[in-house]
């Protein structure tokens, strides 16, 4: 900017100058052409500003490199607290897997889907833990993820769980009695459970716990920790698996 604002005035003095000294035409010409010359770059930005034409925007900053987004990733670790949330295989197990999802969520069902795939690949070695983030604008997510959690008053969580997702597109209070009756839960005590304020306590604690760690949309997952936020690809997984030597 200073440098245009040198020329313009370098470009002020020479006319002035000529008209006092009462210069040829051809000298001024010549003393214009000089300047332009000397700063080609910065006369034809000042003509641009003078005719209103817009600046050429910068270059964009390279993105980050794979190798470089798996570093920060593994850098951004948090804490679940599990409570008393069911889990889902080998609680030693050396991979651990936390989900906060909505049962209505499509984005979830298709987390969901990756995590039976990475449960059939490793076994023993992984555990799985689904905490409730039902989300507002999904009628059925909240009474959904109460009647899991009855379910699991009775040992059956993830398999109510897994019809859940499996029927997705049927949730209400039709599927969620259905689903009891096939998996022959004692229907009185899975009323009185999924109407209860210490399942409701539950799921807002899981709500509160997901907002604390970042977690506001579903699914979100913390693989040993690293977050993982949406409904990334089977081999999103496993690659993390592998950076952090545990497949």
């Amino acid at each position: 900017m200073e440098t245009k604002k040198l020329i313009a005035i370098t470009v002020a003095v020479v006319v002035v100058l000529n008209v006092l000294h009462h210069e040829s035409k051809k000298s001024f010409d010549k003393s214009v052409i000089e300047a332009i010359k000397n700063n080609p770059a910065e006369m034809k930005d000042a003509i641009k500003a003078a005719l209103g034409v817009p600046s050429a925007a910068p270059p964009a900053e390279a993105p980050p490199s794979e190798e470089e987004q798996m570093k920060k990733a593994l850098a951004d670790k948090v804490n679940v607290d599990l409570g008393n949330t069911p889990v889902f295989g080998n609680k030693n197990a050396k991979i651990k897997l936390v989900v906060f999802s909505d049962f209505q969520c499509p984005f979830s069902k298709r987390g969901v889907d990756t995590t039976h795939e990475l449960i059939k690949k490793y076994g023993n070695n992984i555990m799985y833990v689904y905490k409730n983030l039902p989300l507002p604008f999904h009628p059925e997510s909240m009474p959904a993820a109460k009647a899991a959690l009855a379910a699991g008053r009775q040992g059956k969580f993830y398999e109510y769980h897994d019809k859940l997702f499996e029927n997705q597109a049927q949730l209400g209070e039709e599927l969620y009695v259905k689903i009891a009756k096939e998996l022959g839960l004692n229907l009185a005590k899975f009323n009185a459970d999924r109407n209860s304020k210490e399942i409701e306590d539950q799921i807002k604690a899981d709500n509160a716990q997901a907002n604390s760690l970042g977690f506001n949309g579903t699914p979100g997952f913390a693989l040993n920790g690293v977050k993982i936020l949406g409904a990334y690809p089977q081999d999103h997984f496993e690659k993390i698996i592998s950076a952090l030597g545990l497949g």
